[in-house]
């Protein structure tokens, strides 16, 4: 029966009560920033998508339901994207010229996560309890790619970046921490796998203290937000693992609130209250290193140790 394979528990209710929260205040930013305009409508049509397969992922009881989800939200998260390539006014961004090939690397590196979760399905149903591994390897490289984790991680600031307030929510808040869900989803699978959790802490921990080194660079608060949750997607990722389940749950929930808070309010706000806390912190440990390292590691991370320039060298639009 189809309706078997829906599943309802507390991951479920919590992530319930988190998108709801992040739609309410996506639709409420979108309705303020589109109100009269032609536009409106296709966004509300695009969001009720998005929560369409938002919900047949987070009730699915198997694989199956949740790929159909998967890729209903993939779809949504893409038009999201692209919505306001065509929107201009003084108050919302604007996407031309070079930006046009960030959506289409996102949607790519969303159909090559759909490919690990396909050969997931399939190793699952023709290879038995044999490919426990291999099935665990490939949901976790699937749900990296999703949560925007190491190695390919810096889609998600360009697309945060180049995409307006109202999507920006919805995808920092709930298209990424998808990643999260599958491996919450797929816990009983794979927790008896020291290795996959070990694999899964490194990949954390490195994630984490890359991209906070590239959020405290950034001159864009819309890259800044965007590196931040990397790193706190890292640290639930790390949670995870160490079998925190609960605590990881409390940590998605304060993550996307965060972030949601901090695209909301004017960039002015979020800057002079980072130049506040410089100001506050002069001495800082880089300050003790020799001028050249300590030039030489700011360099590397402004230019985010080359992960977009290779990611822009395979995957040109």
């Amino acid at each position: 029966m189809f309706w078997s394979d829906f599943h309802f528990d507390g991951l479920t209710l919590a992530y319930l009560a988190i998108g709801l929260a992040m739609v309410l205040l996506a639709v409420w930013n979108g309705h303020e920033t589109l109100r009269g305009h032609r536009h409106w409508l296709r966004f509300v049509c695009t969001v009720v998508l998005f929560c369409a397969g938002y919900g047949f992922t987070i009730f699915s009881g198997g694989l199956k339901t949740l790929l159909l989800g998967w890729e209903i939200m993939g779809i949504a998260s893409f038009l999201l994207i692209i919505f306001h390539r065509d929107f201009k006014n003084t108050g919302g961004p604007t996407l031309g010229g070079p930006t046009l090939g960030i959506p289409a690397k996102a949607f790519f590196i969303y159909r090559l996560g759909d490919v690990g979760l396909l050969l997931a399905m399939w190793a699952s149903h023709h290879l038995g309890r044999e490919s426990a591994a291999m099935v665990s390897l490939l949901l976790l490289v699937t749900a990296s790619m999703q949560a925007s984790q190491l190695p390919i991680s810096s889609w998600l600031p360009q697309t945060i970046e180049n995409s307006a307030t109202a999507s920006a929510i919805l995808l920092a808040t709930l298209t990424v921490q998808m990643g999260t869900f599958l491996l919450l989803r797929s816990y009983p699978f794979w927790e008896h796998q020291l290795f996959i959790r070990v694999l899964i802490g490194l990949l954390g921990l490195s994630a984490a203290a890359m991209a906070a080194g590239f959020a405290r660079v950034q001159s864009s608060v819309k890259r800044r937000i965007a590196y931040v949750s990397i790193a706190n997607t890292g640290l639930i990722f790390i949670e995870v693992a160490a079998g925190f389940k609960s605590l990881a749950l409390i940590h998605i929930a304060g993550n996307a609130f965060l972030s949601a808070y901090r695209l909301l309010v004017p960039p002015a706000l979020v800057a002079e209250d980072g130049e506040e806390r410089f100001h506050l912190n002069k001495k800082t440990w880089e300050d003790r290193l020799p001028k050249k390292l300590k030039y030489t590691i700011y360099m590397f991370y402004t230019k985010e140790w080359g992960l977009y320039a290779r990611l822009s060298k395979y995957l040109r639009p």
